[in-house]
């Protein structure tokens, strides 16, 4: 077969039947890197000339249009607000400790930029090349051009170093400061160095004219100048870079090391050149980054490595980034390449990869290497021991020892899609077709099932012979018979796996696992990264790779426990996808694994658009959590950037905050959580969005709160806030309100004062036409009703007189003249309350009053009080008064007795009357029923006592006598 010489990348030297190979992961190539590139028609400025980090996360892009800063989302040009750039080319940038930024421009001025506030040194004619901080924080500048050279700037200004010091006229290309605190400057003809504590530079290295330099992370500075001088600089304590064939040096227009100690250099032939291995003992792998992977433009010059490790390569026409990333794509679709590719892996770690037409292997440790070409299509690879299967169209050959041979089988009744090796013997799924076994010599379809033939499969490898599956349906070959497996259904089954964490079963709609004889499974609708599951893997210390059609899902055997156990169980994993390397997502329509473990722990993965390979061993994640700023904020047309503390006046009620993350890693996938405290109970999640709204807010203080997330969900707490202030208006400040509630207060005490007086004056006016009106009663029963009776009783003692003494008649006129003297008892006393009551006030002066009248009559009553004096309404004194004339009438009515007594008591704060006699006693059959059955006394008066609010108890006393007791409450 032809081959012909290449880079790997366009260095590295490949197999021309074969595409780019990803080498073996000591120092990561540029396959295991996620490019990026931000062309001029995203935003992103043209002719970048320098790039610098500041401590807050911002990306600085020094430009031919100015400078800018860079999110990872926006280019944002920034203008001084204080003083202006001396000119607008910029051609490099540092980033000092204290946020600052040092700006040199293709005019040879250097400006000082801290926050928004700029100043300048310097006099035009030279360029500036390069910045440096030396030990004691002072800043040097390279300087090229007619009045160039290395100048070191403090705070009295800028000052060349000149021969005085050991610096010979003319231009200075580059400066670095190593990790002794040695000043090391690339001139036009040397290289010197100022040691610590020397007074003058000295010449250890000569120079090619544009000699760059670049620190290395154990301190070592480097330089691209001649190999050939490598000795006599290392003896000076200098190294020089290395050079791949057919680049003459320097080759580099720049230089820079990356914390793993990857050289990269920006090449004046054009793109980025990737150096590994530059300080070890083997030889140096290079590899090339021009336009075809991505690169906006070959003219390439400042490299810049972030504080999450993403390397950062400006151009003419735009900005690149190479983001370190876990997966690496091995053997990708492209125009040599077809897809459609299978994987196996021997028992002696060894992985094998095959695409319809080449086979491939990689060694434990190894890269993927072209094998062999065969003119018929590749059907299925499989391994067998530490031998390989290869199935071509119509027979099966083995690879053993480094040599293919035919097996010894008849040929297969079609292209094998599958192929295992049990204690029963071969066994092969041919698609379409059916399931067979290897007996008598010949291929046996195997026995019928509740499926058509055309639609079983056994598994390759490990497991077939043993299990089965017919689209959805999983059996088990036990005793030489096919036994289905119920449960619950996952789609057309892909696979079968075994191992740490059970056999699990992969399908079109989620994985399922074989517990206690039925499939138990976790659908696609609960865990999305479950769908179209074509691959797993079980490590044996319980971790498990599942390969769909979202990506590569990382979980383990506990996690997998615990979401089959409940569903309301969130499975803990975590998901690769092509931004971590991968050549895309898992293949679909196969029934076979795409997913394989090499022997040095690798996991191989066949994937729609090549073979990949992921490291679990170092899987990159992004642990440092993104500096949060505010941007900012917006109120009506008033705009405040970077606010802190925001006084707005009244009148605002529409607030719009502008934020952002500095996560440059993935900012796509930087996500954000917000609350204004005061008005947001709870965090907002804002997801990638980067601004929030306000409408409607009041005067007060505000306090606005974001935090953020990285791309692998490492959270800053903390974030950033900014106090807003909203004045008010005259009549929404405190003490208006407090006059408005003053005022309103005042109101409503005149308008309860008023009401008060109205209905005083007309409970006084009724009480006064209710006395009026008890006045007028009492007048006409005095007058008319009484003196009437009085003469009805002559007319009836009269005719008594006129009977005979001792008749019946005369008997039944003395009894009503006795009961007519009783009415008119009770009726002079009913004329007497009604004259007695004249206005509110306590029942005691009425009861003392009763008891006068009473005496005349002949009954003997003692009146006492204990306690305060009680006001009364006469309408209530009324009642009072009813109840106790009722029963000191009973006295004289029922108790044989003429003594009484009448205790008045109010010492806590209620109404207690009791009317106790010395009489007979009020029979028990009476107290029990409350009433004497045809009378209605009693009843009467409870009837009054539940008027007043209060109560009335009857019951003999002791040991004689009755007891009437009426409560109040006040």
């Amino acid at each position: 077969m032809r081959r012909r010489r290449t880079w790997t990348m366009l260095l590295a030297p490949v197999l021309a039947a074969a595409p780019a190979i990803a080498q073996a992961p000591l120092q990561r190539s540029i396959d295991q890197y996620n490019l990026r590139a931000w062309n001029l028609v995203d935003g992103a400025p043209p002719d970048i000339w320098a790039i610098a980090q500041s401590p807050d996360g911002f990306l600085w892009l020094g430009t031919s249009a100015g400078l800018y800063r860079f999110d990872g989302i926006t280019f944002e040009p920034v203008v001084p607000s204080v003083g202006r750039f001396p000119a607008r080319n910029i051609t490099a940038l540092l980033a000092d400790l204290d946020g600052s930024l040092w700006i040199g421009h293709f005019e040879g001025q250097v400006s000082h930029l801290q926050g928004r506030r700029v100043r300048s040194f310097g006099t035009p004619n030279a360029i500036v090349e390069q910045f440096a901080r030396g030990p004691d924080n002072r800043i040097w500048a390279a300087m090229t051009g007619l009045e160039g050279g290395l100048f070191r700037i403090d705070s009295r200004g800028i000052a060349r170093i000149g021969t005085d010091r050991g610096m010979p006229a003319g231009p200075a290309f580059s400066v670095v400061a190593d990790g002794a605190g040695a000043i090391w400057v690339a001139t036009e003809r040397d290289i010197r160095v100022l040691r610590p504590n020397a007074a003058r530079f000295v010449a250890v290295s000569r120079s090619l004219g544009r000699s760059r330099l670049a620190v290395a992370p154990d301190g070592q500075v480097w330089a691209s100048a001649d190999p050939a001088d490598a000795a006599r600089a290392r003896a000076a304590g200098l190294r020089i870079a290395p050079l791949p064939p057919g680049l003459a040096p320097p080759a580099a227009d720049r230089m820079r090391f990356t914390r793993d100690g990857i050289l990269w250099r920006s090449l004046f032939a054009g793109g980025v050149l990737q150096t590994r291995g530059v300080d070890g003992a083997g030889t140096p792998a290079y590899a090339r980054l021009t336009t075809k992977q991505g690169l906006p433009s070959l003219v390439a010059v400042p490299l810049l490595e972030d504080r999450e490790s993403n390397l950062w390569v400006g151009t003419n026409l735009g900005l690149f980034r190479l983001r370190p990333v876990s997966g690496a794509t091995a053997l990708r679709v492209d125009n040599e390449t077809l897809g459609g590719f299978d994987l196996a892996v021997t028992s002696d770690g060894t992985v094998y990869g095959a695409n319809p037409h080449n086979l491939y292997r990689a060694r434990p440790g190894g890269p993927l290497q072209w094998l062999r070409r065969f003119e018929q299509p590749i059907n299925m690879i499989e391994a067998d021991g530490a031998d390989l299967v290869v199935g071509l169209e119509n027979q099966l050959l083995r690879l053993h020892e480094g040599r293919f041979s035919a097996l010894p089988v008849p040929p297969p009744p079609g292209p094998a899609a599958s192929w295992a090796r049990d204690a029963a013997g071969q066994w092969i799924s041919v698609a379409n077709v059916g399931v067979f076994h290897l007996a008598d010599g010949r291929w046996q379809p195997m026995e019928a099932t509740d499926q058509p033939p055309t639609r079983m499969y056994t598994s390759s490898g490990a497991g077939g012979g043993t299990w089965f599956y017919g689209r959805d349906r999983l059996y088990r070959r036990d005793a030489g018979r096919l036994h289905v497996i119920g449960g619950d259904r996952i789609g057309v089954i892909a696979l079968v796996s075994e191992g740490p964490a059970g056999t699990l079963v992969g399908g079109e709609l989620g994985l399922a696992r074989l517990e206690q004889g039925r499939l138990r499974a976790i659908p696609d609708v609960r865990v999305p990264e479950f769908g179209g599951i074509t691959g797993i893997v079980q490590a044996r210390d319980g971790t498990v790779w599942i390969n769909g059609v979202r990506g590569l899902v990382r979980t383990n055997k506990a996690s997998l426990d615990a979401a089959f156990a409940d569903p309301r169980t969130p499975l803990q994993h975590r998901l690769f996808t092509a931004a971590d390397g991968l050549p895309g997502v898992a293949q679909q329509v196969t029934r076979k694994t795409t997913a394989v473990r090499g022997g040095d722990g690798r996991i191989w993965l066949a994937d729609n658009v090549g073979i990949g390979w992921i490291d679990p061993a170092r899987v990159v994640r992004n642990q440092l959590p993104p500096p949060v700023t505010i941007l900012r904020l917006t109120a009506g047309d008033s705009s405040y950037t970077a606010p802190r503390d925001v006084a707005l006046p009244a009148g605002t009620s529409n607030l719009r905050i502008a934020y952002t993350a500095l996560s440059l890693a993935e900012s796509e996938r930087v996500r954000f959580r917000y609350r204004l405290i005061g008005v947001d109970r709870a965090w907002i999640d804002a997801g990638t969005a980067r601004e929030a709204y306000y409408a409607n807010l009041g005067p007060g203080s505000w306090r606005f709160q974001v935090i953020a997330a990285n791309n692998d969900g490492v959270w800053n707490e903390r974030g950033a806030s900014v106090i807003v202030t909203i004045a008010p208006h005259f009549y929404q400040t405190w003490w208006f309100r407090l006059l408005a509630i003053g005022a309103g207060a005042g109101a409503l005490w005149l308008l309860y004062a008023w009401r008060l007086r109205e209905q005083i004056a007309r409970s006084r006016a009724r009480a006064e036409a209710q006395l009026a009106e008890r006045e007028r009663i009492a007048r006409e029963l005095h007058d008319t009703l009484l003196q009437s009776m009085q003469g009805l009783m002559l007319r009836f003692q009269a005719a008594a007189y006129a009977t005979e003494p001792g008749s019946k008649a005369q008997t039944l006129i003395d009894s009503a003249l006795d009961r007519a003297d009783d009415v008119m008892m009770e009726a002079r006393d009913r004329v007497m309350a009604l004259r007695r009551i004249t206005g509110p006030g306590d029942p005691q002066p009425l009861i003392e009053e009763l008891a006068r009248y009473l005496e005349e009559e002949g009954l003997i009553l003692t009146v006492t009080r204990d306690g305060p004096p009680l006001r009364f309404q006469p309408e209530e004194l009324e009642q009072i008064l009813a109840i106790v004339q009722e029963a000191l009438a009973n006295v004289r009515r029922h108790a044989d007795t003429l003594v009484a007594q009448v205790r008045v008591d109010s010492r806590d704060g209620r109404l207690r009357i009791e009317i106790d006699d010395q009489g007979r006693g009020i029979p028990p059959d009476i107290v029990a029923a409350g009433e004497r059955p045809g009378h209605y006394g009693l009843k009467g008066m409870r009837e009054r006592a539940a008027a007043l609010g209060g109560s009335l108890e009857v019951r003999r006393g002791t040991p004689i006598g009755t007891v009437v007791t009426l409560t109040v409450a006040r």
